[in-house]
Parts: C-alpha cells; structure tokens; sequence
C-alpha cells in the first residue's frame, strides 16, 4: 500500500467515523482515520462519558443518607475531585484504547490507518 493509496479516507473518529471505518474495512477496503485529538469523539472524550460520570458521582450523597432507612450505618461521606477526575480520565482512556482496538481489529491492521492529525 503506497503511502495515500486508500478507498476510504473518515475524518474524525467519533462514533460515526469508526463505524464507517470498520464497516469499509470488512468489506476489503482500504482505510484511512484522521482523528487530531482522540478516539472516540466528542461524546467519549468531552460529552457524554464525563456528563454520566460526574452525574452519577453528584448522587451518592443522596443514597448515603438514604441507606440508613435500610438499616446501613455509612460513616461520615467527604468527597475528593481530584480522585473523580482521575478515575474519568482513566475510564475515557480505557474507551479510547477500546476505539483504536476495534478499528485496527478491522479488515487486518493492514487495512486500516489511524493519522493522529487535523484533517
């Protein structure tokens, strides 16, 4: 494969350029992805993961405190960002890893191309 000798060139790898990739891919095509930040888009990486994660981390005080009329004696509940926002990054990176698999997974590695740059 010459150096810009694809059938496919997806620009971005959100939800919709991976699936477009993978799809292509399986079918024997030969695939580039341009993707200058990171795998998995805007919903993965800024949008919709973040949203859930930090959604989810806002109510645990609520079942802390309802747990004792369920008999439960929770101690005293602090709260840390810092392990929040590490724990969001490690699970986003976790994500990002998932995106690169699946699409170096399709059609052979030889057959697709992830560019880590602006398209």
């Amino acid at each position: 494969m010459s150096q810009y000798d694809f059938d496919l060139f997806t620009v971005g790898a959100g939800s919709g350029g991976v699936r477009a990739s993978r799809w292509a891919a399986g079918l024997g095509a030969r695939v580039a992805v341009a993707e200058e930040r990171y795998l998995g888009g805007t919903c993965v990486n800024v949008g919709c993961i973040p949203k859930k994660l930090f959604a989810y981390a806002a109510h645990f005080h609520e079942d802390f405190e309802d747990a004792a009329g369920y008999g439960w004696r929770p101690g005293a509940a602090s709260f840390d960002w810092k392990t929040l926002l590490a724990n969001k990054d490690r699970e986003i990176a976790r994500l990002n890893g998932v995106y690169e698999r699946i699409l170096k997974g399709s059609g052979g590695s030889s057959r697709t191309r992830i560019a880590k740059s602006r398209a």
